[in-house]
């Protein structure tokens, strides 16, 4: 788990550079061929997969209860809602503008959404398990994380 840890820390170490290439590459295909937001999107898609398999894995961990692991995997399928619907808007506001502009309003709402489906995640596992760190805890090494782990 301690692996795990680590890899996150040294992505979020990387967060910056990585976005900042990511913007660029946005602007370079807004100017040059509208297309590759395609590729560049599902890239971001798998990113946001990736890292909340991450989330899920550590937090998994932490844990033994069978309801807190129902919550992460249900945390875990929205994840893979926000990456399906980051790709599909992406398509379709390239290929069928109006159907994309209604995806569009569907994605605005689930990401405003987002924040409070997270404290509602968080709750529930506070709720099952009180006494659990929550992910930015385990990720910065706050507290008793790792003795909290070892029970």
């Amino acid at each position: 788990m301690e692996q795990d840890v680590k890899w996150v820390q040294r992505m979020r170490r990387y967060a910056v550079p990585v976005l900042i290439l990511y913007v660029t590459a946005v602007i370079v295909a807004l100017l040059l061929e509208k297309i590759w937001l395609i590729p560049i999107m599902v890239s971001v898609s798998v990113l946001i997969v990736v890292t909340g398999f991450q989330e899920m894995r550590i937090m998994w961990r932490m844990t033994k209860h069978p309801k807190a692991h129902r919550v992460l995997i249900f945390q875990y399928m929205f994840e893979w809602m926000d990456a399906i619907l980051l790709t599909t808007l992406m398509v379709t506001l390239l290929t069928a503008e109006e159907f994309g502009l209604m995806i569009g309003l569907f994605f605005g709402i689930w990401g405003v959404l987002s924040p409070i489906r997270q404290k509602w995640f968080t709750k529930q596992l506070q709720h099952i398990e009180p006494e659990l760190p929550t992910y930015e805890e385990v990720i910065e090494g706050r507290g008793d994380v790792w003795n909290y782990h070892q029970k």
